[in-house]
């Protein structure tokens, strides 16, 4: 009799950053326009799930719309934080919803999980020192539409949760359709660039669109199906931590000391995370 294999939650949010990690290495090989890229890309991952979409199985609720938009939110943030301040600064930003995660659970539910603190401060400082290594490159308009990404991704998160039904899936499709169709008709990229791009960029929109937005988005929803979304937050701080890992294996960019600074208390959050998992069990 053959065992089923199931990934956990907390490993499909793992595998899910994972593949939102290849955006660092990957997105250095293209001189294309920004909103180009995150149009084509989310186009190509809403058509390529689109036939995992079961609108039945989807809850039809306001926080779907809220999912939507902020998803759409979030990629948008990304793009246009990139073009007025620096990379650290614009991806890194987005993982303050931990801040915001913890503050909305400890006033619904009323109560201070104590154990929590000491993880959600770690992380905290570790995102802070991470994101001062890009600082001599930031601007403070680049800043401020990076710190709205921290609010897109924390309801995001718990839109998913509430929304995907049984179809995370046709979540991700949906959210991927509504995201590409708003920018193209909405915020009309450089469309000239079309006609420049190289075999190997249009492989590495592919790579993008298919592996790094589709599948890694796809299965975070499924990940936070299971999980808490201050968990699924958390865990997501591995897309910090691995993207410029990749950058420094395959392009030989290596981190300063402040990132890996970052890097490590980031870390250590996360083990006391666990941690607390752990003796809450």
């Amino acid at each position: 009799m053959k065992k089923k294999i199931a990934l956990s939650g907390s490993m499909l949010v793992f595998f899910g950053a994972l593949f939102w990690s290849l955006n660092a290495p990957l997105v250095k090989f293209l001189e294309v326009d920004a909103l180009l890229t995150c149009g084509l890309r989310s186009l190509i991952a809403g058509i390529v799930l689109l036939p995992f979409l079961r609108p039945s199985k989807l809850h039809w609720s306001p926080w779907l719309a809220v999912y939507l938009v902020s998803y759409a939110g979030l990629c948008l943030g990304v793009v246009l934080a990139l073009r007025q301040t620096s990379a650290a600064i614009a991806i890194g930003m987005q993982y303050a919803s931990i801040v915001w995660l913890f503050l909305a659970s400890t006033i619904v539910n009323r109560k201070l999980e104590r154990k929590r603190v000491l993880p959600v401060v770690l992380i905290t400082v570790g995102v802070v020192i991470f994101m001062l290594s890009g600082i001599s490159g930031s601007s403070m308009t680049g800043n401020l539409i990076a710190l709205t990404e921290s609010v897109s991704f924390a309801f995001m998160t718990v839109g998913a949760k509430k929304s995907a039904g049984d179809n995370p899936l046709g979540l991700t499709a949906l959210a991927n359709l509504f995201t590409g169709l708003f920018i193209f008709l909405f915020l009309p990229p450089q469309f000239a660039d079309l006609g420049t791009l190289t075999g190997m960029e249009w492989t590495i929109i592919l790579i993008l669109g298919i592996v790094q937005i589709g599948l890694g988005y796809a299965l975070y929803n499924m990940g936070v199906r299971r999980i808490s979304p201050q968990k699924a937050s958390v865990i997501a701080l591995w897309e910090m931590i691995l993207g410029p890992v990749w950058v420094a294996v395959f392009l030989h960019e290596y981190p300063g000391l402040l990132v890996l600074t970052g890097f490590v208390i980031i870390i250590a959050g996360i083990l006391a995370d666990a941690r607390a998992d752990g003796a809450a069990s």
